[in-house]
């Protein structure tokens, strides 16, 4: 029996390369696996404008169409299982089932977090032009972002500042509640940046969705722990 396409979306800052000792256990198992750079990472050029959700989940059907991949299980981390999330609401596809690992369907940052680092961002020009402040201009802003939750943010460049905003700003509650297709949700037990509470409030928001918590996993236990994740995966399919 020929075992279905899988395809693998990697998380924000990260790159497919990522996930080689992933994509190696899957394809011993016999699964054809696909797992692209998403636009401004890895050896993908940034977009020229700020991306939405949305652009990212037409990119993914393009790439899906282009590759002639036909009812394929998509595996999404983080960041990567959001732009899933989108897809399969948003597009007409014939997708398997999706697997979601730390995703923030739910943002984990505080709104008040989110505000602040947002408005750093506008008045951040002004304050360091003032005498004396440009010198420590990168370690003050990387502390304050540091201490707020949102390096991400800070660490964003160019068109991917504002895509990083677009894209966590989003809300995809609808999103969720209209998926329609088997979705498994594998969490790292010790997640701290996106925590087993947004799961568990994943799970119930996605229709049928199974949730499997890795002990002592973290929010990398998709790469971490490459094993015990495919485990799951062969399980659940």
């Amino acid at each position: 029996m020929k075992r279905p396409q899988i395809l693998v979306l990697h998380g924000w800052s990260l790159s497919a390369d990522r996930y080689s000792p992933l994509i190696q256990e899957l394809s011993h198992l016999g699964y054809s696996v696909y797992a692209p750079d998403l636009p401004g990472f890895g050896k993908a050029k940034a977009p020229i404008y700020p991306f939405t959700l949305g652009d990212y989940a037409d990119f993914l059907h393009s790439y899906i169409k282009e590759n002639n991949i036909t009812t394929p299980i998509l595996i999404g981390h983080s960041f990567g299982g959001r732009i899933i999330i989108k897809y399969v609401t948003s597009h007409g596809t014939d997708v398997k089932a999706i697997i979601l690992c730390g995703t923030p369907g739910f943002t984990p940052i505080k709104k008040s977090k989110l505000i602040a680092s947002l408005v750093l961002a506008k008045i951040g020009g002004f304050i360091f032009s003032l005498p004396g402040l440009s010198t420590f201009e990168e370690k003050i802003r990387g502390w304050f972002y540091y201490v707020i939750g949102a390096r991400d943010f800070y660490r964003a460049q160019g068109s991917m500042r504002q895509t990083f905003k677009n894209i966590v700003s989003e809300k995809l509650e609808k999103n969720m509640k209209n998926i329609r297709i088997p979705t498994l949700l594998i969490w790292g037990e010790e997640d701290v940046i996106v925590p087993v509470k947004i799961a568990e409030r994943m799970k119930e928001t996605i229709p049928n969705a199974k949730l499997v918590i890795l002990p002592h996993g973290k929010h990398s236990v998709i790469i971490d722990d490459p094993e015990a994740f495919v485990k799951e995966v062969c399980s659940f399919l």
